[in-house]
């Protein structure tokens, strides 16, 4: 009875996302992070998402639905399993959202979001972030004043490019943090403080609660110093803890500091994000000294048709060099963006370098086309090749295999139909390396086709 309640409630908030499609809005208006968005300007104009209760409130509904079909063969490089092994695997997944945004007078806020989730044809079944009922997705009050902010209760966070924390967006849950976070600002400078623990997602409705195996704490600074524009500079401490860490040298309880910095901007057509990471710490009685360096630099021709970009991409993810030595050199990424590398989400940047020259046109303003080609190694070929789920998991079997992982190609596309509609595509094809084929790895082919819709 209560599979059923929930299998209802899940049809029931779908059924609300698509009847809200042909309801007008404002495109402009539309954030990664919903409840950023402020509709109060126009609220009189654009019922019945916006509607003012009295003279100092408003009250905004919105909706978010994507449907993404992908397919990989083989599924795990075809490493030690009797479903990767046997070939491929081809999946959809249905994502639907509704929030109500209440204001009150300038600073006053309250924001809620539910959320519905479901897998269908996944070999195996649905994993943790594939498939779940309703559920309180995000629910917080806030106090948004001129310079300072507090936001208390469950919500969605990123930082910077989302190296180390982000939303999770290709998977069909995205990651929510129940916690405070409390925020400065003065013109472009802003500081934030916070301290979370992430949300484990459970398939029942309303059953969702924090993860106490895990937590997030820390200060991020982004600074805009006049004297150095277009320079912008990104300053950071994350604290995070967690039961049970897993690497190819060392387990146990995790307690890891991260301290990075990130330079980025861009002038006369030139644009740069280049970002350093430093972590200490412990993983059982092992201690940590991990690092890591990113950057993504380009240049767009701007006068050319299609506006073309030509960018490189290089990064390095430390690995850990001798087992033995009771120290640990893996870095780990927290929770970070699973499509960074590209959107078949195949590696984590883990013991990671790669090199990556990247191409991006724009055919008309709503259409982007990006062409890649991404050459991978180990940094120390001692350590494994790791892959997703956030953190990273280790593939075992690539444990001493040699230093090359493989190379990647992809294309991506995305279109933007109408302000509301988003259809994205991706191709990848991975030629595996040595340190894949000896562990008995082979080359992937993921395709992927989604369809997105906003109010």
């Amino acid at each position: 009875m209560r599979q059923q309640t929930a299998k209802n409630c899940k049809v029931s908030l779908l059924t609300v996302v698509v009847l809200a499609i042909p309801l007008p809005a404002v495109a402009s208006e539309y954030l990664p992070l919903r409840f950023e968005e402020d509709w109060g300007a126009s609220c009189n104009k654009i019922a019945p998402k916006c509607w003012r209760i009295g003279e100092t409130a408003t009250l905004t509904f919105g909706a978010d639905a994507r449907v993404r079909a992908q397919s990989y063969r083989p599924v795990d490089f075809g490493i030690g399993s009797a479903m990767g092994s046997a070939g491929g695997d081809g999946y959809t997944l249905f994502r639907g959202l509704a929030h109500g945004d209440l204001r009150v007078g300038k600073h006053a806020q309250m924001f809620v979001q539910f959320g519905a989730y479901d897998e269908a044809g996944r070999r195996g079944g649905p994993v943790s972030s594939d498939q779940s009922n309703l559920d309180l997705q995000q629910g917080f009050l806030a106090w948004n004043g001129d310079m300072f902010s507090l936001r208390v209760g469950r919500q969605e966070m990123t930082l910077g490019t989302s190296r180390l924390i982000a939303v999770r967006e290709g998977p069909n849950i995205r990651l929510a943090f129940d916690g405070v976070r409390a925020s400065w600002r003065q013109g472009s400078h802003r500081i934030d403080g916070f301290a979370f623990r992430p949300v484990l997602n459970r398939p029942g409705a309303f059953d969702d609660n924090a993860n106490k195996s895990q937590a997030l704490y820390g200060l991020y600074a982004t600074l805009v110093p006049e004297s150095m524009a277009p320079l912008k500079i990104d300053l950071y401490w994350l604290g995070y803890e967690r039961d049970q860490g897993q690497f190819a040298a060392a387990q146990g309880r995790e307690n890891r500091h991260s301290f990075g910095t990130r330079l980025f901007g861009s002038a006369k057509g030139w644009d740069w994000n280049m970002e350093a990471v430093f972590q200490t710490g412990h993983v059982g009685d092992q201690t940590i000294r991990a690092w890591t360096v990113a950057s993504d630099t380009g240049f767009t021709f701007a006068n050319l048709p299609w506006s073309p970009r030509l960018g490189l991409k290089a990064d390095i993810a430390s690995g850990d060099k001798n087992p033995g030595d009771r120290q640990l050199g893996t870095i780990n990424a927290l929770y970070p963006n699973p499509t960074y590398f590209s959107e078949a989400a195949l590696l984590a940047p883990g013991n990671i370098m790669d090199v990556q020259p990247v191409l991006t046109i724009k055919p008309a303003h709503s259409l982007t086309f990006v062409l890649g080609w991404d050459f991978l190694w180990k940094h120390y070929k001692e350590d494994a090749v790791y892959t997703p789920p956030a953190p990273l998991v280790a593939i075992p079997e690539t444990i001493g295999t040699g230093r090359y992982i493989g190379d990647q190609i992809r294309l991506e596309g995305s279109y933007r139909v109408h302000p509301q509609w988003e259809i994205r595509a991706a191709a990848v094809h991975f030629s595996a390396g040595e340190a894949l084929r000896q562990a008995g790895g082979r080359s992937v082919d993921f395709l992927m086709t989604s369809l997105a819709f906003r109010w």
